[in-house]
């Protein structure tokens, strides 16, 4: 594959918690930009509007701030936003996005007063004062098109030009420091986090990154609040406090935030990378940041000064682009910009140039002359060629970058990646230009071929290197590629024209980054259309790929021909070696011939030509808000919702896979994870060219059986899901025993990696306690060495026999046409009922009242991250509980962040988030920390406290502030789904859960009306006193074999200095996991024998506590003996209103 853009899906208000509390809590140092993707289709039409030459501007004086005008970005002619750029007096520039959908009137944007406050203080519990405009929500029609509400949230991004590359070199991870420090405060609003708090008390929330040439700040809010929002935004940049008292403290934060991802690969890849900068080059630079770089020989005065004297002279007006969004007119937006904005000082100060530097001599001989053997953290192997180009983004309206990534890393036919797969060398390739600022900037660009190898590839690595040297040269010598290009020209442009719209906190974070490396007319079209085919410079990028001059990094944990990794990367530790470039190697290049097996990609069958709208062809009908079901019988389910509101030639389609087999036992478990691999093995050659050509498909496993989704231009989506219904029948007659040996071990890697990880350990643990059939990947990944062909193919032939199968086609679609489609399905699986259906039913069991703790170490000996989750069940959800706690958690936001994070210091990552189990509610706690600094069991109780607390934080709520808070969560609720994937989403989650309350959102609004501040402080009262269910999660990371336990310094006034006993240092097996001490191990050489004998000695042991009967230690025999909540079927009918109703009307007499 080439580089993709990350996607984020919101799903639920639980979701968003999640993702918003986390997104707020740290503070990640992350690349700007997202990775680059290509769409596809054909011709597009823009709305031309450069009435004059590029860049040739008009100037106004408005309110005595003199705006220079740019021109208007080129936009799609479905694109109905306006825009605006200019340039402020002071130098900043600033792209305004005026979305003219209308703002609804919901009878509560137009006041906060103490009154309405003290109407709701009076008010009772019913429901009868909700609102008319909520009396019709679960009816049909276009009034209530959108479940969610017609809200948006407004967005602004800040791009700073100035990043780690400019950073004083005695001060390294200085640009991040600052970036952190900004939001200690301003002499306008001088507590703390104060901008954060007052976000997050509008409904909104707010993030920052530092990359090499950049540093970005954003939040999105409600948008009545952004005029607020943005005067507390501003203040922080014209006069930021950054206190030193609050540098003391903030500085631990980036060292935690540094410790998170010292055991991340790719970025220990990147700092291995800068440390072979060539002298004085700015990239070799350790950007991340830590205690040892901002603490350790560093006078405080002196970093305090530097601090300061950094922000005076790069955080100047004139550095600064904003792009600010929201349903405002285009001249209220543009006042609301100088009146914040304009203040900000200028000054002369200007970006240091980087294009002095030149790009060829960025990095010491030894980067391409020497062959690069490094010792990951997982367990991957991978071979990677990275060339060294000049700055790509001069190359923008031709993008040869991202044709030549679109070359290299296809993986249809006549492919390198189709040719490695064949032979089992390699499972995935991805080629092209990451967008973080480290492969790409000013200097130079880094063009990376990676291939992840199975261990059959690390053997044949010689041939591996020779077919990747064909294809590479193969570009040189195959003629023109005008007609490929041509054809990705008219994909571009039809995804452009047809592109669905983004929330406007992931658009202003684009367009801001857009502004300042495009022309102002190119902002919205830059990064997206091939505008002109330029052979000069294809062939330019093609001749520097064709140089024997890049960089061979070849990862794996197996040495390769008995080399030892001697040296060490001195930021992350990580291990490595080098040796000159073999002979035969360089051979192998000079001597390379075109190879038969590989060829130019076909012409694409899967791209799209017919856009015709079926609602729009039926005159626009009334249709009903919400999917329907279209077919139920014992082996089926089918929803089905046409669109009739975002108007685009799209579909969505969803599939759930449901089996009795997988809950069986871990073995079926896992054979269900090497089946679902195998599907899409036999599929990916042949669906390959859909996913250029603007379709998508993901095919995973799930809980209890295999989910496809599909989507794209619905013309040919079918396609897709015909193909993949069909592997389902026939993979297991492709099953041989090379194939199951490269799975397996590929499988193993998977697990492995995924058990190395504490969050993801906590998860898997806290899941398998929870949930009433669920095994641990840990038992899963010991069972793979039990699974044999037969095995295997016994499972792939009995896995479409017995199936129930949930399906939702939304979008672009007739109702004649989805029944085609799971007709379709249907025919292939050929499929029966399933008789034995407690192994699909979905159970949650019940925690005994009281707290019960289950540790254990990280399996990682090097990984010092701990990660403590107290999970507080509640009982069967409901809208009111669910309500309840949503609110609840919006409450406790920023108290949270604030005491556990910015005042205890006790991790970089705190989180709270409402989780709903099989219907069953609670919530949960979180905290990454590390054993370094803290002990668990002494977070476990500052989290507790904080819990304690909760109660204290809301009786001292003002009632002002609740209904503030109250208001903005309403708000939330309301927020009209952007895109049909988001509408999608939430419907699948309603067919999925079994609840079938497509109108969940507008429910909990009516109920969220009727709630004041007692409802919540009695239902906190009345779970802690009689129904307190509590589970904590420790996974414990590891200190220093030397290094004592840490002694703990407590701001807290009320609570006293603790130190933790964390059990013995004894974990287990599992503690030793990753030791390079392993003797026995090392003297195993088959492959086989190692994994077998890493198999039976890597192990989760649950660490007991002396006396203490609370602490889990068994967790079947734990739940052995619990009662289990009602059962949910996958295939109930839709009638949980009426039992939500009763479960209300219970909560409420209680």
């Amino acid at each position: 594959m080439f580089w993709l853009r990350n996607v984020t899906d919101k799903i639920k208000f639980l979701n968003y918690i999640v993702t918003h509390s986390s997104t707020n809590f740290h503070r990640r140092f992350q690349p700007q930009q997202q990775q680059l993707r290509h769409r596809v289709d054909n011709s597009t039409q823009l709305l031309r509007t450069h009435s004059r030459a590029p860049w040739q501007h008009r100037t106004h004086t408005r309110m005595a701030q003199q705006v220079t005008y740019l021109d208007v970005p080129d936009k799609s002619e479905n694109d109905k936003k306006l825009y605006k750029s200019l340039v402020l007096g002071n130098g900043l520039h600033a792209l305004i996005v005026s979305d003219p959908s209308p703002v609804p009137d919901d009878g509560i944007s137009s006041t906060e007063s103490s009154e309405e406050g003290e109407k709701l203080s009076e008010s009772s519990s019913s429901s009868d004062s909700s609102s008319d405009t909520n009396s019709e929500s679960s009816e049909s029609g276009s009034q209530a098109s959108s479940e969610t509400g017609d809200e948006k949230l407004a967005a602004c991004a800040l791009m700073v030009d100035y990043g780690s590359f400019a950073e004083p070199r005695n001060y390294q991870g200085l640009a991040h420091f600052l970036e952190h420090m900004i939001f200690m405060g301003s002499e306008k609003y001088p507590e703390e986090n104060i901008f954060d708090a007052h976000v997050k008390k509008c409904g909104g929330f707010s993030n920052a990154n530092t990359d090499c040439e950049d540093t970005l700040f954003y939040f999105e809010v409600a948008e009545k609040h952004l005029d607020s929002s943005l005067d507390y935004f501003t203040a922080l940049l014209k006069h930021p406090l950054m206190k030193q008292e609050a540098m003391q403290r903030e500085r631990v934060s980036v060292d935690s935030e540094f410790q998170q991802i010292a055991q991340d690969d790719e970025t220990r890849r990147d700092q291995l990378l800068a440390s072979l900068a060539t002298d004085d080059f700015p990239h070799g630079t350790f950007t991340w940041g830590n205690l040892k770089t901002l603490k350790d020989n560093v006078d405080d005065d002196a970093l305090y000064k530097v601090l300061h004297d950094i922000r005076r002279e790069h955080y100047s007006a004139n550095r600064m682009y904003v792009c600010l969004q929201a349903r405002l007119p285009l001249d209220e937006l543009e006042a609301m910009v100088v009146r914040h904005f304009a203040e900000i000082v200028p000054n002369d100060s200007k970006a240091p140039d980087l294009t002095k530097f030149d790009y060829r001599k960025a990095f010491r001989p030894e980067f391409h002359e020497q062959v690069f053997f490094v010792k990951p953290v997982e367990n991957e192997c991978k071979v990677e060629l990275t060339w060294v180009l000049p700055s790509v983004r001069q190359y923008y309206r031709s993008k040869p970058d991202q044709f030549l990534s679109y070359l290299l890393g296809y993986e249809g036919k006549g492919s390198l990646c189709a040719y490695l797969r064949r032979r089992l060398w390699a499972l995935q390739l991805i080629a092209g230009i990451d967008e973080n600022g480290f492969d790409l900037n000013t200097m130079y660009s880094l063009f990376n071929v990676c291939i992840y190898l199975t261990d059959e590839g690390f053997k044949h690595i010689d041939e591996v290197l020779a077919a990747t040297f064909a294809y590479v040269k193969l570009f040189s010598s195959c003629g023109s590629l005008r007609q490929l290009y041509e054809e990705q020209q008219a994909i571009e442009e039809t995804n452009f024209r047809f592109q669905a719209q983004r929330p406007a906190f992931d658009n202003v974070q684009e367009l801001v980054f857009n502004s300042k490396y495009y022309p102002s007319k190119d902002v919205l079209t830059g990064k997206e259309l091939y505008y002109n085919y330029d052979e000069q410079h294809l062939n330019e990028l093609i001749g520097h790929l064709n140089e024997f001059k890049f960089n061979l990094m070849i990862t794996s944990q197996d040495k390769f021909e008995g080399i030892t990794y001697d040296k060490q990367e001195a930021w992350f530790g990580t291990e490595y070696t080098t040796v000159p470039m073999p002979a035969k190697w360089k051979q192998l290049w000079t001597d390379s011939q075109p190879m038969e097996q590989l060829f130019l990609p076909e012409p694409n069958r899967f791209v799209a030509h017919d856009f015709k709208l079926f609602w729009s062809e039926k005159g626009k009908p009334e249709l009903p808000a919400y999917p329907k079901r279209l077919l139920k019988t014992d082996t089926c389910e089918l929803w089905f919702r046409q669109d009739d509101k975002f108007e685009l030639p799209e579909a969505y389609m969803a599939f759930y896979f449901i089996s009795p087999l997988q809950r069986q036992n871990a073995k079926n478990d896992a054979m269900c994870a090497l089946y679902e691999e195998l599907v899409k093995f036999n599929v990916c050659e042949e669906l390959y060219p859909a996913t250029s050509a603007g379709l998508s498909y993901s095919f995973s496993a799930g809980e209890k059986g295999l989910l496809l989704k599909v989507s794209g231009y619905n013309e040919k989506l079918h396609l897709i899901v015909e193909a993949i219904a069909q592997g389902m029948v026939n993979v297991a007659e492709a099953l041989d025993e090379s194939i199951l040996t490269a799975f397996r071990k590929n499988q193993r890697k998977a697990y492995f990696n995924n058990l190395i990880k504490p969050r993801a350990l906590n998860r898997d643990i806290r899941l398998c306690v929870l949930e009433h059939i669920r095994w641990l990947t840990i038992d899963k990944y010991k069972s793979l060495n039990d699974i044999n062909l037969e095995d295997l193919k016994a499972f792939a032939q009995k896995f479409p026999q017995e199936l129930y199968v949930q399906a939702l086609i939304q979008g672009n679609y007739t109702e004649e046409s989805a029944h085609n489609m799971l007709n379709s399905v249907l025919s292939r699986l050929n499929c029966q009922k399933i008789k034995e259906s407690r192994y699909v039913e979905d159970h949650t069991v019940q925690l005994p009242l009281g707290s019960h703790t289950i540790r254990c170490h990280a399996l990682n000996h090097s990984d010092t991250n701990t990660v403590i989750t107290n999970f507080y069940q509640i009982g069967p959800n409901s809208v009111r509980v669910e309500s309840i706690l949503d609110l609840m958690m919006m409450f406790v936001d920023e108290p949270l962040f604030d005491h556990l994070r910015t005042k205890e210091q006790l991790g970089y990552h705190v989180g709270a988030t409402v989780r709903v189990n099989y219907g069953i509610a609670g919530y949960s706690i979180m905290v990454n920390s590390q054993e370094t600094k803290t002990t668990a069991s002494y977070v476990e109780e500052r989290i507790e406290a904080f819990r304690l607390k909760m109660l204290q934080i809301l009786k001292k709520m003002p009632i002002e502030d609740y209904v503030h808070t109250r208001e903005s969560l309403i708000k939330l609720k309301l927020v009209a789904d952007m895109a049909l994937s988001t509408e999608m989403g939430r419907n699948w989650e309603e067919i999925l859960n079994g609840d079938y309350l497509f109108d969940r959102n507008r429910k909990q609004v009516e109920v969220l009306r009727t709630l004041n501040k007692e409802d919540i402080i009695s239902f906190l009262i009345e779970t802690d006193a009689t129904n307190l269910r509590k589970l904590s999660v420790q996974v414990i990371g590891h200190r220093p074999v030397d290094m004592d336990e840490p002694l703990v310094a407590v701001l807290d006034e009320n609570a006293k200095m603790v130190t933790a006993d964390l059990g013995s240092k004894d974990a287990g097996e599992g503690q030793e996991l990753l030791s390079d001490e392993d003797g026995d191990a090392e003297m195993v050489e088959d492959d086989d024998q190692l994994f077998e004998a890493l198999a039976n000695k890597m192990n989760i042991v649950f660490l007991p506590k002396d006396g203490d009967i609370s602490t889990i230690v068994d967790i079947s025999q734990f739940k052995s003996g619990l009662e289990v909540y009602p059962t949910r079927k996958a295939n109930q009918e839709g009638e949980e209103i009426s039992r939500t109703a009763r479960i209300e009307d219970a909560l409420s007499n209680t």
